[in-house]
């Protein structure tokens, strides 16, 4: 079954990271809603009424889903509620009551005032309408704007740029303004009281992160698209061909865990949401230590439970250790030590 994004509840609204559509690019496809803050929702929003998910695409259609804090209506007050929303469509929603809040707030299904919803679709494709001869046209997405591509070609004329950047041993050049506004912590850096040097100096050295790193930060940055991977100058396999897909897979997982560490670092929370989305489909016995340290480190919390899902079906861990114990092993153990539990247990 084909990802179809992930949605964030926080605040009691929408994350605005996660607010864009996402197509899955197939008939079948899962929707991950993840509510943090629950109290609150329940607190703030009526009976009724629902926050809704970013639209995702699933078989050609634009669905929604609706959660309900309250229930649906007076008949469902003590109940959480599901709707799924078909956008494109004037057909009424799916609406179910989800759980009985009691039941809810005691279960293991919430953790730390936060929970992930599954949404599990599959989206049947009609046969010809024998008397009309025709079908339902599928959803069609609007062509994409320009703007992106034109302030990707900036970044790498360097025209007009006022500052530049030196990362692990290379020069960036780039627009303050652009950094700015796109970017509270480059804005402070670089404007603000957060270094007063940076103000005026038109070179700025960044430390601990790799040339290749930044080099997708300043595309998302300029783009608002995900960067392509590359190799760094620096590594072996950057100036030979590949023959071992492992070696390339394992330096792009690298790439990807660093890029999402630079996203948090500069509150890139869509670049992070991206990262996270990229990283559940390289997860496996091999890179599912070092993803789960880095999504705890960075609380990204439906990446961890997408790691925490692989570990209990392919690992004992979760029957010799309790709940509690395994995220204590989590939080404190480094990944060379996770990684030597993991195949310790493996099932």
């Amino acid at each position: 079954m084909a990802f179809a994004g992930v949605s964030l509840i926080a605040d009691c609204k929408l994350c605005a990271s996660t607010k864009s559509a996402i197509n899955s690019g197939a008939d079948s496809g899962y929707h991950l809603l993840v509510v943090e803050g629950y109290l609150r929702t329940k607190e703030t929003t009526p009976n009724r009424e629902s926050i809704g998910s970013r639209p995702f695409i699933v078989g050609g259609r634009r669905w929604a889903i609706g959660y309900h804090p309250n229930g649906l209506d007076k008949d469902a007050e003590e109940f959480i509620s599901v709707s799924l929303v078909l956008e494109d469509d004037t057909r009424p929603s799916v609406e179910f009551e989800f759980m009985k809040r009691e039941g809810f707030e005691r279960s293991r299904h919430l953790k730390d005032d936060s929970f992930v919803i599954r949404c599990d679709l599959v989206v049947l494709k009609p046969a010809a309408d024998k008397e009309q001869g025709t079908t339902a046209l599928p959803f069609t997405e609007l062509p994409q704007a320009d703007l992106p591509s034109h302030l990707g070609d900036l970044l790498l004329s360097k025209e007009g740029a006022d500052v530049t950047f030196e990362v692990d041993g290379k020069e960036f050049a780039a627009h303050r303004w652009m950094l700015a506004a796109r970017s509270t912590v480059f804005k402070a850096q670089l404007f603000g009281t957060m270094n007063v040097g940076n103000a005026t100096s038109s070179v700025v050295k960044i430390d601990n992160i790799k040339a290749n790193v930044f080099k997708g930060l300043l595309t998302f940055i300029y783009t608002d698209g995900m960067p392509e991977f590359e190799h760094d100058d620096d590594d072996e396999a950057g100036d030979m061909e590949q023959d071992d897909d492992s070696e390339e897979d394992g330096m792009k997982e690298d790439w990807l865990l660093q890029l999402l560490e630079a996203a948090e670092k500069y509150g890139l929370q869509r670049l992070k949401s991206i990262c996270e989305e990229k990283l559940t489909e390289l997860i496996c016995k091999d890179t599912v230590a070092d993803i789960i340290v880095v999504a705890e480190r960075n609380q990204c919390l439906w990446l961890k439970e997408s790691c925490l899902e692989f570990v209990k079906t392919r690992t004992n861990l979760h029957i010799v250790f309790t709940a509690d114990g395994l995220e204590q092993i989590i939080r404190t153990c480094s990944p060379s030590v996770l990684k030597e539990l993991l195949s310790k247990f493996a099932s």
